[in-house]
């Protein structure tokens, strides 16, 4: 008898993985921000609005304290359940439209409402200014609400959600119960095994794009920031219980990695799930059943914090 191997990528993770392989991943194009956002944002378009076909999410931009955000709400909705969003694209592009193939899924199983705040992007606003912005708007939702809001980010967006518990911390803030963070960049410097063996296994990033995206974002600022890099932050058992997702071609799998051992080793209750054959931030694609499983997951964690 033949064996027959489970637990492996699906048929159409295979196809999938075997069409993006042949897209150039840009997230920087110093001659023409502007140009390339806008081909993201075209590119992404049908995949969102998919999604808030599916789900049947209300969603509006709104001003909460002086920020422009993004409000998810599914027709679901229980009161007293908000989660703080933060979207992903390198620092450099992306918003939270692109990114509602995630968000309207979170919110539709999760049946809570979903703020994701417009931050400035690099290399016009670099390290620190979106942080410094999230900050101040989360000091506005700390104040006015009887309950901080959990933390969720893809990429770009979970290493600023990651960025933030140090800021909480360091600000005497009441730390999120849960935190969600899919494929983040622990260190924007790449240090470890899969950026250096990696080069050609994720679709979605590539040693050269990532190396523009730290000249866009970081500049010349120290490596060793925890703000900027939030993995050499001191982290403690008051952290939220964080779940972090990647997968065997994720080119910062050793980000999460490394990230869920420094976190683990400091007391906080932290769980890795790495998914065979998956690449950076596979979430965000609807067509293969591993991001709606993922997803899932991600959400019965949540409901967890609630």
């Amino acid at each position: 008898m033949t064996k027959q191997a489970i637990g492996l990528m699906s048929s159409e993770a295979k196809d999938l993985y075997k069409e993006l392989s042949k897209l150039e991943t840009k997230y920087v194009d110093f001659n023409d921000m502007e140009r390339l956002r806008l081909s993201i944002d075209k590119d992404s378009r049908q995949n969102s609005e998919n999604a808030l076909a599916k789900f049947k999410c209300n969603v509006q931009d709104i001003n909460i304290y002086n920020t422009k955000v993004m409000k998810i709400t599914p027709k679901s909705a229980l009161k007293g359940r908000t989660i703080l969003y933060l979207f992903g694209g390198g620092f450099t592009t992306g918003c939270p439209f692109n990114d509602l193939p995630i968000t309207a899924h979170i919110a539709n199983s999760t049946q809570a409402t979903i703020l994701c705040p417009y931050y400035p992007l690099a290399p016009e606003h670099p390290f620190p200014t979106a942080i410094t912005d999230l900050l101040s708007f989360a000091k506005s939702i700390w104040e006015n609400e009887s309950c901080p809001p959990l933390l969720l980010g893809e990429s770009a967006g979970a290493t600023l959600a990651l960025s933030l518990t140090h800021l909480l911390q360091d600000n005497g803030m009441l730390m999120p119960k849960c935190m969600g963070l899919l494929s983040p960049a622990a260190d924007v410097f790449n240090e470890g095994d899969s950026s250096r063996f990696y080069k050609n296994q994720d679709p979605s990033l590539t040693l050269e794009s990532t190396e523009k995206v730290v000249q866009a974002y970081a500049g010349t600022e120290d490596p060793t920031d925890p703000i900027l890099s939030p993995i050499y932050g001191k982290f403690n058992s008051s952290y939220p219980k964080t779940l972090i997702t990647s997968g065997t071609r994720d080119f910062l799998l050793s980000s999460g990695t490394r990230l869920s051992r420094v976190m683990r080793e400091a007391g906080v209750d932290v769980e890795l799930r790495v998914w065979e054959g998956m690449w950076h931030v596979f979430e965000y694609y609807p067509q293969i059943p591993e991001a709606a499983a993922s997803l899932e997951e991600m959400s019965s964690f949540l409901n967890s914090g609630f």
